[in-house]
């Protein structure tokens, strides 16, 4: 599944038919309601001639949703950084596919995330998995509709039955999860319950994680 429309046909697709072509959602906490910043950056990075992050689906979902962006424009640094931690992570999830017979690649709190239709390839046998809160999923799945090669995931990454459920279905697979944006929402104490409910359950695989720099831990 993939899309190459313009902005017009995109919310015709969604069958948003008010006057201005958007839909307004309403968040029923800020942290999901976050999931707006990444994705207006991309967007706005996007347009750019020489932009260092290519990201058409993101263009098309901004020119959906009503929202004041404006309120994101005067953050320069968090333009910058989700950018680059964007191209970084793009570059990260590239390499492990590249370096691996049997890739699984782990979004841990999607929200709006384009990653998988940036980087997917005709033919790639790579198994996509998007992880995040009822509320975001809900929205995913209206905006985003699932391709055949990217699982949605309604759960809180504190919870540990979809990592059980994802070792049952992949017992002999590489993993690789993608915590991008996500972890300075939580407590240590929960971020390093997460890191170890990961590990337990996938020894060997790779976590790529953003807290206020870039960073890889791999377990073994």
């Amino acid at each position: 599944f993939s899309l190459f429309l313009n902005d017009f046909e995109y919310c015709s697709f969604l069958k948003i038919t008010n006057k201005n072509m958007k839909r307004k959602y309403e968040f029923k906490n800020i942290v999901a309601e976050t999931l707006l910043i990444p994705l207006y950056m991309r967007a706005k990075e996007s347009r750019r001639k020489d932009a260092i992050l290519k990201d058409k689906m993101a263009e098309q979902l901004i020119a959906c949703i009503e929202y004041d962006y404006s309120k994101f424009d005067g953050a320069k640094l968090s333009e910058v950084g989700c950018v680059v931690r964007g191209r970084y992570f793009d570059d990260a999830v590239r390499r492990f596919i590249d370096n691996h017979s049997r890739p699984i690649v782990v979004n841990v709190g999607c929200g709006l995330d384009t990653r998988c239709q940036r980087i997917h390839r005709e033919n790639d046998p790579t198994k996509y998995y998007e992880l995040d809160l009822p509320e975001v999923i809900s929205l995913r799945r209206e905006l985003i509709p699932e391709p055949e090669y990217d699982t949605y995931i309604s759960s809180s990454l504190l919870e540990t039955k979809w990592l059980e459920c994802l070792k049952t279905q992949h017992p002999d697979c590489d993993f690789i999860f993608i915590i991008e944006g996500v972890l300075m929402y939580f407590y240590e104490e929960q971020v390093k319950a997460v890191l170890h409910n990961i590990a337990s359950h996938f020894s060997g695989g790779e976590v790529q994680k953003r807290s206020t720099i870039n960073s890889k831990t791999q377990f073994t």
